[in-house]
């Protein structure tokens, strides 16, 4: 259904880009704003300038420095510019002037023959940008020569006025690619045609006073009418309800497949849904578009905003398609448990979802704006060189994160510990961008870091190891035989060797061992240190590949723990706890007397 709209949307455009009239406006014709866009916009501007004019009658633009045409690249740009350039003249900036007007003459002219022609445009005139056509609209209809004059009933006036020659002319020739020139035959026939039409008074005024805005827009207010307006609006209404319905449908039918565990399924019906009700309104507002009278300018409306919607609708198919399969890539990946691999496959997601959104932006600057991508990517070109010095944090961040992919420390999902600025992070990693990698840490804090920080600091992946030692230290006081340590260090390692810590620390059939010995001397205690393993998972399982994890092990701790509180006061083993020996030496011939105060409270 998608192909079959785009190519029945394809086949009205020329006839719909046919009937466009390009339009003048402030700015020098060129190649970053032309056809219908350079119209509205234009349009807009004309309207702009008749309310400044009315608020602020007299502001005038310099035509010196800031001419509205100055160029020939299309027969509107040629001819304007042409006149443009001779209003300066007339105002006494002849160089200026005589250089812009003969640009637009063939090679030879003399200043002689433009004020000819300049005598001869102003009885014809007053000449209008939007009689003229663009570089957009010649382009479209392949034409080499347009002719100004005569044009059947625009020009019967001038007939019944005057007598001009029968071969009078006013003609605009391609002369090569992209550039138009009024003709040679237009300047010899040129003194006989301003004998001929002498007596008529000039009308030529290069002002625009909103003539075009009015141009533009008077016919979508005045001939579309009350049932032209009530057509669109209730045609366009069912549209979205069409468009909405179709997703939801789409959406409930993906929902059933989610249901019978077909999610592959579930998430193409979601991607068709969002593309296929986008296709449904575009289908619907292409007819509710025909109910209005949109004018010669704004006649290719009727093809550009359709052809819009159909391009943004195939972006959503393209990115649903992708995040299609990449479902179907992690379904397949979820059988061999790859981390790194799922991580890749988000990446790639990404990456693939912001080329599709680049290229479909680039489609509709270039083709349906009718900007000039190139001179934009040009313009970015010398701002980011401009701003590269305040973006080298980011540029390190993107080849932090390159060096994450490369070297592969950790994977979304890893509990790492890190050494940041602020102190150590320990925690889950949620995800890796392109700039900066998040963490949720103990406490639940969501903490972003920056990728460059993993290129020169050292990162610990928890998740990646296979056990845990631990390290126990129990302290007993000092006794005069050493009974007292070989008791302490036996219940220490009945402790370990017990049945249910064994079966809790997964070590049951390895070849690891507990261990535990005498390490030393304190001041107020005998040191006793204890080495025990827990286990994430089966032979060669890492802690990623388990439910085990860091609060699973401090369960363990406690278990450990317990049970050594509760076999050493079995076996009257005492903890030792910090003691100071003081020794009172009295004074020669003074006994020493302690004194006790108790203090009574009475009923």
């Amino acid at each position: 259904m998608i192909a079959a709209l785009f190519c029945l949307f394809a086949c009205a455009a020329v006839p719909a880009a046919a009937q466009s009239m390009p339009s003048g406006g402030d700015e020098p014709a060129s190649a970053d704003r032309p056809g219908l866009f350079a119209d509205i916009i234009d349009a807009i501007g004309s309207g702009s300038r008749m309310l400044i004019r009315k608020i602020q009658p007299g502001e005038e633009r310099d035509r010196v420095e800031d001419p509205r045409f100055n160029s020939q690249e299309s027969p509107r740009d040629s001819l304007m510019t042409f006149i443009e350039a001779m209003n300066l003249v007339q105002r006494g900036y002849t160089d200026i002037g005589y250089t812009r007007a003969l640009a637009s003459l063939p090679q030879g002219a003399t200043r002689q023959q433009a004020d000819v022609l300049y005598e001869i445009l102003l009885r014809l005139g007053p000449v209008s940008p939007a009689e003229l056509p663009g570089s957009d609209q010649a382009a479209a209809s392949g034409d080499t020569r347009f002719e100004y004059f005569p044009r059947g009933t625009d020009h019967a006036w001038v007939w019944q006025a005057a007598d001009p020659p029968s071969n009078a002319t006013v003609a605009v020739l391609r002369s090569g690619e992209g550039t138009w020139l009024i003709s040679e035959r237009t300047l010899d026939g040129a003194p006989l045609f301003l004998e001929s039409i002498a007596d008529l008074p000039p009308q030529f005024s290069s002002e625009d006073n909103g003539e075009y805005f009015i141009m533009v827009f008077s016919p979508l207010i005045e001939r579309t009418g009350l049932f032209g307006w009530i057509a669109f609006l209730a045609v366009f209404a069912i549209g979205i309800a069409a468009g909405l319905l179709f997703k939801r449908a789409m959406a409930w039918t993906a929902r059933k497949a989610d249901r019978i565990d077909q999610t592959f399924l579930g998430a193409t019906l979601r991607g068709f849904g969002n593309a296929g009700g986008l296709v449904v309104f575009t289908f619907f507002f292409t007819i509710a578009i025909g109910f209005l009278a949109l004018g010669p300018v704004l006649q290719a409306l009727h093809y550009e905003i359709p052809r819009f919607l159909m391009v943004v609708a195939i972006a959503f198919l393209i990115v649903s398609l992708i995040d299609v399969f990449v479902a179907f890539l992690r379904e397949r990946v979820s059988h061999e448990k790859d981390h790194y691999d799922q991580m890749v496959i988000t990446m790639i997601r990404r990456i693939l979802r912001v080329l599709v959104i680049s290229i479909v932006l680039i489609f509709v600057l270039q083709n349906i704006l009718g900007m000039n991508v190139g001179a934009l990517l040009v313009g970015f070109g010398f701002l980011a060189l401009a701003l590269s010095l305040a973006a080298q944090d980011s540029v390190k961040n993107l080849f932090g994160a390159v060096s994450v992919f490369i070297n592969r420390p950790f994977v979304i999902g890893d509990w790492i510990c890190f050494k940041g600025e602020m102190g150590d992070h320990i925690g889950v990693i949620e995800d890796i961008e392109l700039q900066a990698t998040k963490l949720t840490d103990l406490a639940g804090n969501l903490v972003t870091l920056p990728n460059m920080l993993f290129i020169d600091r050292e990162v610990q992946n928890l998740s990646a190891r296979g056990y845990i030692r631990r390290r126990v230290d129990v302290a007993i006081p000092y006794r005069a035989h050493a009974d007292e340590i070989d008791r302490a260090l036996q219940a220490m390692m009945d402790v370990f060797d017990d049945e249910e810590v064994v079966e809790d620390s997964g070590l049951e059939g390895r070849e690891e061992k507990a261990h535990v010995s005498f390490s030393g001397f304190d001041d107020s205690w005998l040191t006793i240190t204890g080495y025990h393993y827990y286990f994430m998972g089966g032979e060669g399982e890492i802690q990623r590949d388990t439910d085990r994890g860091w609060f699973s092990y401090l369960s363990h701790c406690s278990l450990v723990n317990r049970k050594l509180v509760q076999l050493f006061g079995e076996r009257d083993i005492e903890f030792a706890f910090p003691t100071q020996t003081v020794e009172i030496v009295p004074q020669k011939g003074e006994p020493i007397t302690v004194r006790s105060t108790q203090s009574v409270e009475a009923d």
